[in-house]
């Protein structure tokens, strides 16, 4: 083990280098010095002791070791909810095991050879968005907070409204029609009024894992590449995991995580098929796709409602719950 350097940019910013082979373990060390605290290890097991004792930032993990898989390390470190970014560097890389990288919420994957400046726009971006994480934590537990104190949760809502703004104001603008539209299918719906608040709640907050990302690839007139599409679907774990420890109603975490979920299994992040999808998430989702319809998407123009109306029943037993979609196009107009 050894540590070295302390940052200039991050001066707080503690990196463990998990690399088995010496010629990238001291490159890494020798880019990384003069701007991170850094610990490199070039075993699992070595790692594992110091995210016990230390209070690691980000890890860049290769995936080959030789006491144990990277993957498997990063699934331990997920398993023990530590709270570290993850940035894999290997030279070994498949598709499989990108998307399980993708899965478990990795902030970049990485092939060697790397290029140095592009290592350190990725390193840097990752702890900007752990930096706005942390804010965005203690603005949910003021929240939180807000509704304990007998605030109901439309004026508690108008407070968290404002760090929204402040990523893009696209994502507030989204997050409330989305909300309208989740509400105008609950109105037909038998739910509790507890049940009610919980899924608008969800649908306002359910793109707030996008804070994290960068901006250009949440603005809906941009058309995101494939690598982009794939950072992208890491969002509804991230935001999931922000709401881990924040005391709202279950349904909310479940909504977060699950919206991108699809009747037919084929959606993400954990392939859910049919009623597996919590009620609310499905709910959501529907909202979600709809709003993607009316407003454009990517390279997707803007659609009529009755033609969005019509893609929805389209999509009934695809994308969308029939029972659900086939409601809600009898009751948007």
């Amino acid at each position: 083990m050894d540590t070295t350097g302390t940052g200039s940019s991050f001066p707080q910013a503690n990196i463990l280098i998990v690399e088995d082979e010496e010629g990238p373990r001291e490159a890494l060390k020798l880019i990384l010095s003069p701007y991170f605290n850094l610990f490199t290890v070039d075993r699992a097991e070595i790692a594992h002791q110091i995210l016990k004792t230390h209070p690691i930032d980000l890890v860049t993990l290769d995936l080959k070791l030789p006491d144990q898989p990277g993957t498997d390390l990063l699934s331990q470190i997920r398993k023990d909810g530590k709270d570290v970014d993850v940035v894999i560097i290997t030279g070994y890389g498949t598709l499989q095991s990108a998307i399980e990288a993708i899965r478990h919420g990795v902030a970049a994957y990485i092939l060697k050879p790397f290029n140095v400046s592009d290592l350190l726009e990725v390193i840097k971006q990752t702890l900007e968005r752990r930096r706005r994480f942390s804010s965005l934590q203690d603005a949910l537990q003021a929240f939180v907070n807000l509704l304990a104190s007998g605030m109901d949760i439309q004026s508690a809502l108008s407070n968290i409204t404002t760090l929204l703004e402040a990523k893009h104001p696209e994502l507030v603008q989204h997050a409330s029609r989305v909300k309208f539209y989740a509400s105008l299918l609950m109105e037909h719906l038998q739910l509790a009024q507890q049940e009610r608040e919980a899924i608008q709640l969800g649908a306002y907050l359910h793109d707030i894992g996008k804070i994290g990302i960068h901006d250009r690839l949440i603005s809906s007139h941009y058309s995101p590449t494939e690598q982009d599409q794939e950072l992208l679907k890491c969002h509804p774990t991230i935001g999931a995991q922000m709401m881990r420890d924040v005391p709202f109603h279950p349904s909310v975490e479940q909504t977060i995580r699950h919206h991108h979920e699809k009747f037919d299994g084929s959606g993400f992040p954990d392939g859910l098929v049919g009623h597996q999808i919590p009620l609310p998430a499905r709910i959501v989702g529907l909202a979600n796709i709809f709003d993607h319809f009316v407003t454009g998407y990517g390279s997707q123009p803007a659609l009529p409602v009755p033609e969005a109306r019509e893609k929805i029943r389209q999509e009934a037993g695809k994308s969308l719950d029939p029972k659900l979609a086939d409601l809600f196009a009898k009751v948007v107009w």
